[in-house]
Order: structure tokens, then sequence, then C-alpha cells
């Protein structure tokens, strides 16, 4: 029996429809669903199979570097970190030493998928970066608790636009840290950590205190943030020229670069150095630089810092220069009680203490998962808050007398 033609209108509307599926993009996979990984080795081995989203070296443990780079797969996981000391081992590539790069399994650990790590405590759980690389580089949203991260250094041998600083932490997303100490880091800039522009980080019941940098030892905000509770102390500036296109020398405890708003509630800013504004400096886009005293009638309010129950105190700078905090092109708003031991940062709302004396004790474990400041008897900070948090950093219960003590440690009768 003979083959039957296909009529013409049939055979142009098939090839029509043929033309329009091979041209129609393909549907791509979903995600892997999120996965709670516990790792159960302090090696830094890589995941054997980064792609699969199971955290399995290839002795078939769960390191650290492997959860990582495991949960980059499966966005929304959950890394359990028992208590330990996770030190890095794997060396960042040497021919890839300038630019940004993203290679989890070398060098520092690079989150690129939301993720949440949690440790035992900050004083059991320790990630140490071990001076091969700086500890995190942050791509996507995380919250870390309960660790310590010590031992990063970012070295200059990177872009600073392209990699930015950052010797415990590199922040590009939004991040919070909870309960977490960041000590014992360097950068160029950005000891402990650096927040690039259009991140945004919240510091909750933690400690940075210890690192150094060319400028911004202890935080470097070049967009927004809130610190909370938290203690920035015996961070420093060192070497300022030793960064490529530094201006150097700003932010001992906190430098900001940015045009976001930074907030520091009921937290302590102490015993931090470096030659200009060593508690705290806020100058948006190296407009400090300038010859000082800059005049009043261009100061703009380009940068904005909040304080409110802080204690910015015992900072020190270059001679002649402030030590507590330093302005250019911004303004600093107190929303009251605040103290500032040298008045450098112009304190004039309600319940303010400028030029007082902190009366504090040295950086100790006082109780509670981070290390803080007590407040010594007759301290000015004693009762002397208002609209204070529900605990203080240690978790004590505020107020413990007629009224909230200010800063990150409330003294208990």
């Amino acid at each position: 029996m003979r083959d039957r033609p296909v009529p013409t209108a049939l055979t142009a509307a098939l090839l029509a429809l043929a033309s329009s599926l091979a041209a129609a993009p393909a549907v791509s996979a979903a995600p892997a669903p999120r996965a709670e990984f516990t790792v159960d080795t302090t090696s830094d081995a890589v995941d054997a199979d980064p792609s699969d989203g199971v955290c399995r070296t290839a002795a078939g443990l769960c390191s650290l570097r492997a959860a990582v780079m495991a949960a980059n797969a499966r966005p929304g996981s959950t890394i359990t970190l028992p208590a330990g000391r996770y030190r890095l081992t794997i060396p960042p590539n040497p021919l890839l030493l300038v630019g940004s790069y993203a290679d989890p399994s070398r060098g520092d650990l690079n989150v690129n998928a939301p993720t949440t790590i949690r440790g035992a405590g900050a004083r059991a759980t320790v990630i140490d970066a071990n001076g091969v690389d700086r500890a995190f580089r942050m791509r996507a949203d995380t919250e870390l608790s309960d660790l310590t991260i010590t031992g990063g250094v970012a070295k200059q041998r990177e872009v600073p636009i392209a990699d930015p600083g950052g010797g415990g932490i590199a922040n590009t997303e939004k991040m919070t840290l909870r309960r977490v100490t960041v000590t014992g880091n360097s950068a160029g800039y950005g000891g402990g950590i650096f927040n690039v522009p259009g991140s945004h980080l919240d510091l909750i019941d933690s400690t940075v205190s210890g690192n150094a940098a060319g400028e911004a030892g202890g935080i470097r905000f070049d967009d927004s943030g809130t610190v909370i509770n938290s203690t920035i102390t015996g961070n420093r500036v060192t070497d300022p020229g030793d960064r490529p296109g530094s201006l150097g020398g700003y932010g001992g405890g906190v430098d900001i670069r940015g045009l976001g708003t930074v907030k520091i509630l009921n937290s302590t800013i102490t015993g931090n150095s470096s030659p200009h504004g060593a508690g705290i400096n806020i100058a948006p886009a190296y407009l400090d630089s300038l010859p000082r005293p800059i005049p009043d009638v261009i100061d703009l309010p380009l940068g904005h810092l909040v304080l409110q129950n802080s204690i910015v105190a015992g900072n020190t700078g270059a001679a002649g220069t402030s030590g507590d905090c330093a302005k250019a092109f911004a303004v600093i708003e107190s929303l009251g009680h605040n103290i500032d031991s040298d008045g450098s940062c112009r304190l004039t709302a309600e319940g303010d203490l400028p030029s007082r004396p902190a009366l504090l004790g040295p950086l100790a474990d006082n109780g509670g998962p981070t290390d803080t400041h007590a407040l010594l008897p007759g301290s000015p900070a004693l009762d002397a808050a208002a609209h204070c948090f529900a605990t203080d950093q240690r978790g004590v219960s505020r107020p413990q007398g007629e009224a909230c003590d200010i800063g990150a440690y409330e003294r208990t009768q």
C-alpha cells in the first residue's frame, strides 16, 4: 500500500511546532532542598563531589570545608560545628593571587549560598584560618553563632575593589553574627570584618577584639549595620600604608565609609588605637583625607552614625587627634545615654555623659559566651541608661539596679 501524502498545511504546522519547541528555553532543575550538615572531623578536607549537595570527603567524613561546599549546592542549609579547633590548611591557588575568585576548595571558606553555621559556643568552637588566608568570604546571606574566628590574614596581594579586605570575614551580603568572637585577625583594611558596599552586618552579643589593619582595625562598614550588646576592643591600625590604594590610618575600632546608617546600641568601644578616630571614624568615600579642620559649612551629613546607651571611651589616637570619635561629611546622632571619655563624639542628647571616664575593668570572661569589660564601682555608666535591651551581652537580665547600665555589660548587685 502506498503512503498517503501529508497535506501541505499540516506539514507547515508540524514544522512550526517543532521549531518553537527547539527554540524554547530548557527548564532548569529545581535547586536541591536545604539540608543539615553536622561536621565530624577537624581536618580541612574538600568535598568529594561539590555538586551532589552531600557533605562527604574522600575519607567519608564531613569537614567544615566540605560542609560549606555542600551547602553551596543546597541554599538555606545549616552547618553544625561541635566543640573543636577547625584549622584551615589549604592555601589559595598561587595562580589566582589577584582578583575576585570563589574557589571553596582552597584558601578561605567561600559561602556562595544562604547558610547558617552554628557552633557549640565561642569558647568551645574555634575556626582558625591559620594564617593561610582570611577565614570566610560571604557571597550570600549568612548567620554565624556561638563560635570564634581567628588567625585570618587578608594579604596585600589582593586588589581592593575586586577582592575586599577582611582578615576574619569579607562580607558582601547580609550577615548576622550572634555570640561570636572575632579576634586575632589582620588585613590591609578591615582587620576583623570588612563589609563592602551593598552589604549589611548585624553584630549581636559578640566581641571583636585584638585585630589589626592598615585601616579599620576592627570593623569596616561600607554600607549599613547594627551593633547590639557587643564589645569592640583592643583593635588597632598599624602600618597605615601597607595596602594598595590606602590613605590609611583611620578607624581603630570601627571605620564607616558608606552612606548607609550604622547603629551602635548598648555596646562598648574601648581600648582601640589609630592615628585618626581610634574608637570610631566616619567619613564617606575617604573624605576625611581632606585638610583639617573642615569648616562646618561644608561638613555635609553624608554618613550617618547613631549611638544609644553606648560607651566610647579610652581609645587612643595620635598626638593632637581625637581618640574616641572622628568624622567628616557625616553626622553622629545621639539617642541619649552615651559615654564619650574625651568629648570628641560631640554628644549633647539627654543622658549623654561627654568627657567622662567610663571606669572599665579589663577584657575578661565575666560569664556569658563572650568576653566583656566589667563596670567598676563608681562608673558613671551604672544605672544611667534608658530604653535598653532585656539582657546584656552575657545574657544577664536588665536592669539589675534602678535603671539599666550603659554599655554591653550590666553590673549585678
